[in-house]
This record gives C-alpha cells, sequence and structure tokens, in this order.
C-alpha cells in the first residue's frame, strides 16, 4: 500500500478522538454555527440498532429567540438548562449561553451503509454461532453509499455519489494472530490488532469508464468491499468501528487521497501526453542525428589531414563567438533587473487599483498576491463593502435618469450599511425629505429584507465586471512572475554558453598544433560513433515500446470526451461534497458540518483491557492514548 496511508493507519484513531474535543468556531458571517455528530450503534451484521446524533449550536451574541432546525426526536440538552420551545422541526432557545449542546434521537438512513459478513474455514455463519471457536476467521465489509444523484456526462445520464471519506477499523483481541488487511494497514498494540482502512465508498463505480484500467494507484482508496482475515483460537467478538465526514481533515488527517488528487490528474494527463510525444519527437530526431554523425565522422576521418589550415579560421570565428557572447552575456544584468522592474511596475499597478476600489488595505507581495487575492473572492465584508460604494456612485452619477427605483434603493442600503449611505441614496428623490424617510424605512425594513439585499448585494458583486477582472488579475501576475523566472533562466544560458565559448577558444589553439593526434584519435571516435549509433536506435526503439506498453494505455484511453466527462464527475462530486453540511437539518443561514461515527453494539471492556496491557508495554504509547479515546468516545 502507498506511504501515505501508513499516515492514515491511525486514521481511525485521530477521526474518532478528533470528534471527542468540543469544536472551536471562528466568528463568520452566519448569525450561528452548527456542528453534528451522528452516533450510529451497529449489530454484528452491520444493521443499524439505533442513532443518536449530537448537536453543538454556537454564536458569540448569544442564542437568545436564535430559531434552529432538526428532525431529530426525544431532543434532550446535555450540558446545560437553557430551555427551548419546538414547533415541528423549529426550535427556538431562549438562552444568553453561546454554546448548547443536545443530542436526539431518528431512524432517518445514514449515508454510508455497512454490511458485514463472517466465515470460518470459508464456511459462512452469524457472528454468535463463531465465538468460542478457532480457525481461519474472514471478516468482508460491504460498504454502500446511499448518498447518490445524477449528472449527464456527454448526453447520458451517470449515477454519482457524494463522495465522503470512511474510516474503518476492525478490533481484535489476544484470540487472533496473523491479521491481513487488503488494501488496509495492520497496528499492533500489545496482544490487540487493529485493520484500519481509508476509502471513498461509491466513488469507483461513479466513476467506471473514466479512467484507464491500468491506473491501479488509488485503488486502496476506491474500495467497497474490506476484507479483513485472522487466524483466531476461542473466538471473540472483534469490533468494528467506522468514520465518514466530507473532508479528510474533518477525519483528523490530511495525508489520504482525495477528489482534487484526481483533479489533478485530469490535468497531468494532458501535460503527459505533450511530453511524451517531445520526448519521441526528441528521440527520432537523435537517432537521425547519430546516424549523420557516424557518417560525418568518417569524412572527418578523411578531412583530418586538412583540419590544420582549418584550425586557424576555427580559432578565428571562436574568438567571434567569444566577442559577440561576452557582449550579450554583459546585459545580462540589466535583462534581469528590468524584467523584475516591470513586474514589480505591474504589481504597484494592481495595488494601486485595489486600493483604490477599497478591496486591500495593505499591499500584495509576489509571496501573498494570490492568497489574497483568492480573499478577495470569497465576497467578505471589504469586498462587499466596495461593491455597495460602487453601486452608490453609479446611482449617483445616473441620477437625472434614475427615477423609478430610488425607494428600492433606499430600502437597499438601508439594510445593508449605515444610514450615511441611506440618507445620500434620499437625496436624489427631490420630493422627499431624508431624514424622514430614513426613520421610516429602518423601521420598516424587515430581517428577512436585509438578508434578502444583502444576497442580491453578493450576487450583484460576484458577478460583476470588477469581480472578474480580479480573477483574470491573479493569472496574469501568475504568467508575470513566471516571466520573470523565464528570463532568469535565459540568462544564466547565456551565461554558461559564454562560459563554454572561452574554453572552446582556448583549445582551438592547441587543435591547430595537435592534428596529428586528432587523426589517431578519429579512428577511435569512428568506433565510438557506429556503437553510438547503434545505441539510439535501441533508445528509439524502447521509447516507443515504453509508449505503447506503459503511457499510451495510461492516457491514450482516455480521449477529450472521456477527459471532459471525468471532469464533469469530479466537479459535481466536488459540489454535493460541499453541500452536504447537515444529517438532522440546519438553517441556511447557519455554518453547519456533520461527522458520523459507527460501531458495533459490543462492550468495550475488551477494549479497555486492551489499553491497560499496552501501558505496561510503554506508558504514554501514542497508540494507547488513541485508542483510549476511541474507547470514552463510545460510552454513549
Amino acid at each position: 500500500m502507498k506511504k501515505s496511508l501508513r499516515f492514515a493507519s491511525a486514521a481511525l484513531a485521530v477521526a474518532l478522538a478528533a470528534s471527542c474535543a468540543a469544536p472551536a468556531f471562528a466568528a463568520g458571517g452566519s448569525s450561528f454555527t452548527k456542528s453534528e455528530t451522528v452516533y450510529a450503534v451497529m449489530n454484528a451484521d452491520g444493521s443499524i440498532q439505533s442513532t443518536t446524533v449530537s448537536e453543538h449550536v454556537y454564536s458569540a451574541s448569544g442564542l437568545s429567540k436564535v430559531t434552529d432546525q432538526s428532525t431529530l426526536t426525544n431532543i434532550q440538552n446535555t450540558e446545560s438548562s437553557a430551555e427551548f420551545t419546538q414547533d415541528g422541526e423549529k426550535l427556538v432557545w431562549n438562552t444568553d449561553d453561546t454554546d448548547v449542546y443536545y443530542k436526539g434521537d431518528t431512524d432517518r438512513a445514514l449515508p454510508i451503509q455497512a454490511t458485514v459478513t463472517y466465515a470460518l474455514d470459508g464456511q459462512e455463519a452469524a457472528l454468535e454461532d463463531l465465538i468460542g471457536k478457532s480457525g481461519h476467521l474472514t471478516m468482508t465489509i460491504a460498504l454502500k453509499n446511499n448518498e447518490t444523484g445524477t449528472v449527464n456526462v456527454n448526453g447520458t445520464d451517470r449515477t454519482i455519489v457524494t463522495p465522503l471519506v470512511t474510516a474503518v477499523g476492525v478490533i481484535f483481541g489476544q484470540d487472533a494472530t496473523n491479521v491481513v488487511a487488503a488494501h488496509g494497514l495492520v497496528e499492533s498494540a500489545a496482544k490487540s490488532n487493529v485493520a484500519a482502512f481509508v476509502t471513498l465508498p461509491g466513488v469507483k463505480d461513479s466513476l467506471s469508464g473514466l479512467l484507464p484500467d491500468e491506473l491501479d494507484t488509488i485503488e486502496d482508496y476506491l474500495q467497497d468491499t474490506i476484507t479483513v482475515e485472522a487466524d483466531v483460537t476461542g473466538l471473540t467478538c472483534p469490533q468494528v468501528m467506522m468514520a465518514c465526514a466530507t473532508s479528510a481533515a474533518a477525519l483528523g488527517t490530511d495525508n489520504v487521497f482525495d477528489l482534487s488528487s484526481l483533479n489533478d490528474l485530469t490535468d497531468g494527463i494532458n501535460q503527459l501526453n505533450d511530453a511524451m510525444s517531445q520526448l519521441l519527437d526528441g528521440a527520432s530526431q537523435l537517432e537521425d542525428g547519430t546516424s549523420q554523425l557516424a557518417s560525418g565522422v568518417l569524412a572527418l576521418l578523411d578531412g583530418a589531414n586538412t583540419l590544420n589550415n582549418g584550425a586557424a579560421a576555427l580559432d578565428e570565428g571562436l574568438g567571434q563567438l567569444t566577442t559577440g557572447l561576452d557582449t550579450l552575456s554583459s546585459n545580462n544584468s540589466a535583462l534581469n533587473s528590468g524584467a523584475q522592474q516591470v513586474a514589480d511596475g505591474v504589481l504597484a499597478s494592481a495595488n494601486k487599483t485595489l486600493k483604490e476600489g477599497g478591496l486591500i488595505d495593505t499591499d500584495m507581495t509576489w509571496d501573498n498576491y494570490a492568497a489574497v487575492i483568492d480573499n478577495i473572492l470569497t465576497m467578505n465584508d471589504k469586498t462587499l463593502a466596495a461593491g455597495r460604494r460602487k453601486i452608490v456612485r453609479t446611482v449617483w452619477e445616473q441620477a437625472p435618469s434614475f427615477k423609478d427605483s430610488q425607494l428600492n434603493l433606499a430600502l437597499y442600503l438601508s439594510a445593508t450599511k449605515t444610514n450615511h449611505d441611506l440618507e445620500a441614496a434620499l437625496h436624489l428623490m427631490q420630493n422627499y425629505d431624508p431624514s424622514m424617510l430614513c426613520g421610516l424605512v429602518q423601521l420598516l425594513t424587515t430581517q428577512e429584507a436585509k438578508d434578502t439585499a444583502k444576497a442580491e448585494l453578493k450576487y450583484q458583486v460576484e458577478n460583476s465586471q470588477d469581480i472578474a477582472d480580479v480573477r483574470a488579475l491573479k493569472d496574469s501576475l501568475a504568467q508575470i512572475q513566471y516571466f520573470v523566472s523565464s528570463v532568469g533562466q535565459y540568462t544564466a544560458g547565456v551565461q554558461t554558453a559564454a562560459d563554454g565559448a572561452h574554453s572552446a577558444k582556448d583549445g582551438s589553439a592547441q587543435l591547430a598544433a595537435g592534428t596529428k593526434t586528432l587523426y589517431d584519435s578519429v579512428n577511435t571516435l569512428n568506433d565510438g560513433a557506429s556503437q553510438l549509433n547503434d545505441g539510439t536506435h535501441q533508445l528509439n526503439d524502447g521509447l516507443n515500446q515504453f509508449n505503447e506498453e506503459g503511457i499510451s494505455k495510461l492516457t491514450g484511453a482516455l480521449d477529450q470526451d472521456q477527459l471532459h466527462g471525468l471532469k464533469t464527475v469530479l466537479d459535481e462530486m466536488t459540489d454535493r461534497l460541499e453541500n452536504y453540511t447537515s444529517f438532522a437539518g440546519a438553517p441556511e443561514d447557519a455554518e453547519s458540518s456533520v461527522k458520523f461515527i459507527y460501531k458495533t453494539a459490543e462492550t468495550v471492556a475488551a477494549a479497555n483491557n486492551a489499553v491497560a496491557e499496552t501501558e505496561t508495554v510503554k506508558e504514554g504509547n501514542i497508540f494507547t492514548r488513541l485508542w483510549q479515546r476511541i474507547v470514552d468516545l463510545f460510552k454513549f
């Protein structure tokens, strides 16, 4: 298995441990944030016995009269006495606390479904019938992704899934030895073993036919069926634990495969095709060149006697070449400096424009311009404020013709910014008193209207030419930065050529006196040229074979339609992943996130014992600490 999965071998432990801690929410644009952790207790065969959802609601300004949304039943406040009223799926909190924790039950189908089967010495049976027996145990966990949808790819509807990152762990007691986990990793702690996997259930079928068959480097992460084998003596109940979320980071690790890797792949295949074509062309040219070299060496052998006369002309020509290259390289510093000045001038101009537009306060640098522009494109408060100011300026400039929607503008500004902006807009209306309408508009404008206005502002700014120019600016700066780098490479090449010309000039003087030695050496060179000619033939044949048997199988199977289809599916699955933020419900104005924790319904006594045994081996062992967090997590 790839090295990256070794970092993920404790992914299940890290994922489950991470959900023990209360999340820390940063201040954002939403009125409050909501984090869900869904706990599912499974039967031995993977069917769901019960599902409990733990919710954490947070607002920096307090939760008084905050309207929450939940489909849960038997809701209980778990960490305070804060009260709420419930109307269907709406919960209204009545507390000044900034945090509320509650839990409830649900019978809703979970996004990932597991079916666990057991076989001892090849004979499948229910787990309860195998307890206490000995032999070779095979556990098979079939994973099904229930979060499906369709996307049209090249005129055909294709079923896709929401690609939830899923970690699976199987814990064995000391009765199990020789544990094997295909496409996974086995970690040992004292007398216990954990088989760990990280996979994307359903993604393999979603991408069926869009990836070359030879692409097996991601096979470990596209398994819908997981198999664990072990030799058991007096089998005790193995425990199955699972965790899934919308990202590897939410599971406590960023060292595993995700959809961005496939997006990089689609770009890389095109680049690989181009590079291989260039390599094959170069090999063919090299083969032609060495054939010509071999023929030329024979002519050189005959012409070596006349080389003495030609050596003088060569020495003169090299002198001219050296002089020319020295002149060219003397301009290297000015060329590098000029390129950097041009680039810095463009960056300064970009900074000036963005500052004047109110989009940034401090200058961008070549190290941070991409991050600064990405921040502008997130539609933060500064970006929206700049857009609002431009709208006001535009309306002011068009005042003579701006009649019908002036009151709407006033309502819009009152819902989104300050009285000063409102009064400026009302001043456009000659028949109204601004101070009187200011108070009236503020009184009549509802929160819903303000929210709608703010959403409209965001839409207008996102689709404005200014923001389109900001997006284009990022690409332009990247190209300029690449240009400066290319100039540096060019000047370095000029200097290298100049140094080489000086060396050649020194050698040309000796050449005139060494024509007899050269003549003898040409005989040896003739033999070497023949060998080189044979070698380039082999190189060309080998590259063509490599292309046919390797590269072409990887890239040739993917024509433009397939690449377009792959990109379409990846984009749609990425969108589904970004929109999957709640399981039991959350209001639209809340920032929400969700993760799922599954375990079989066995007791945790065996796991506790294993932890104690491990501690005797090495106190404070990191695996022991993570395992103990898992055990504590499932005591709900």
